[in-house]
């Protein structure tokens, strides 16, 4: 990925990021707008939230990203960035199809693999890995299973995050800061990388203004273009021009272990890993009380913390971090595990994305 010229300077990153701010702002109402008129958007039997809310927001998003990939002439559009624009143009079809249609879960892990092959098929490779303890963990032929892998991950994590109003975007709005100034440090030093990063920033923050925890609910909700667009951004940056893995590994390292422990829960009771229920860390606390913004505000306060130590500290430093995320998790597991299952009980609702 390269940039057209230049060094660095203020409105390099300024420009995109008010341009996709505003672009959002503009594009949101508009789209609302269309879902409404056009099509109906019954409540689900998982849903919390009241009313008839769209699902498109990830339109807005991907549009805004579109026009403010194309329109910046610091970009060069090149293979790798080629990639990201093909890719988002599938969840984009694909989204707005599963949100009217809601798709099996098979077909949904067969997009997210073909879009890991995309990036793959544009010259992304992860030829190795930082070893904690000392030098690299070489990945070499495994390279290609490792993209997959982290792609599919980094998807369907933000796919379950996207619970409560605000909690996926807020958590990405924190995982794409932090890649972006880890992007414009001078041991990095990857500006195309930065202004893509500063770029959904900018996206973001204005489409926050329409999903934020607020007393009436949220206008528009992400949807499956939205979150899914997101974990594929997300994925993709942290490993193009050199690996951040670990960095983003850290900013979304509550929703990871929650996945982890969500996937644990469902095998050991028997059910398919891939259906909706009320076990997500997010659900648990809403059960015992915590309003969304709380909640919300938790989990943003936990990504800044562990996105500031990402930042700060090298390999060693981020593995401390990350055991000492587990043991935080651990507690916030230990203090829920007497409240009722679940299941026991269908009036707290559930996700709206799962």
């Amino acid at each position: 990925m390269a940039l057209a010229g230049g060094h660095f300077e203020l409105m390099l990153y300024l420009k995109p990021f008010i341009f996709s701010f505003l672009a959002v702002c503009a594009l949101a109402p508009l789209i609302y707008w269309a879902a409404i008129k056009f099509f109906k958007w019954p409540k689900r039997p998982r849903d919390v939230h009241l009313g008839s809310i769209p699902r498109w927001g990830g339109v807005a998003l991907v549009l805004a990203f579109w026009l403010a990939v194309l329109l910046d002439k610091n970009l060069v559009i090149d293979k790798p960035l080629w990639g990201l624009l093909i890719g988002s143009a599938i969840i984009l079809i694909f989204g707005i199809w599963d949100d009217l249609k809601e798709l099996s879960p098979r077909i949904q892990l067969i997009i997210q693999i073909l879009l890991a092959l995309i990036i793959i098929g544009a010259g992304v490779s992860v030829d190795y890995l930082r070893n904690p303890f000392g030098g690299e963990i070489r990945l070499d032929q495994f390279s290609f299973l490792f993209i997959i892998a982290w792609i599919v991950l980094i998807i369907n994590v933000v796919n379950w995050l996207d619970g409560l109003d605000g909690l996926a975007s807020g958590v990405s709005v924190i995982g794409f800061v932090t890649i972006f100034l880890l992007s414009i440090s001078s041991i990095v030093n990857q500006p195309p990388i930065g202004i893509l990063a500063i770029i959904l920033v900018g996206a973001l923050l204005g489409f926050l203004i329409f999903n934020f925890p607020r007393k009436k609910g949220s206008i528009i909700f992400l949807g499956t273009s939205g979150s899914m667009f997101l974990g594929f951004m997300l994925g993709s940056l942290s490993i193009y021009s050199g690996s951040k893995v670990a960095t983003a590994f850290l900013v979304l390292g509550v929703a990871v272990l929650d996945a982890i422990w969500v996937i644990w829960q469902r095998l050991k009771n028997g059910v398919p890993i891939w259906k909706a229920d009320q076990r997500h860390l997010h659900h648990r606390l809403l059960q015992l009380g915590l309003s969304q913004r709380k909640i919300v505000g938790l989990y943003l306060a936990l990504s800044i913390a562990f996105g500031a130590i990402a930042l700060i500290s090298g390999t060693q430093g981020k593995l401390l971090a990350f055991l000492g995320l587990c043991a935080i998790m651990g507690l916030l597991f230990y203090g829920i595990r007497n409240h009722p299952e679940p299941d026991a009980s269908r009036r707290y609702g559930a996700s709206k994305d799962q």
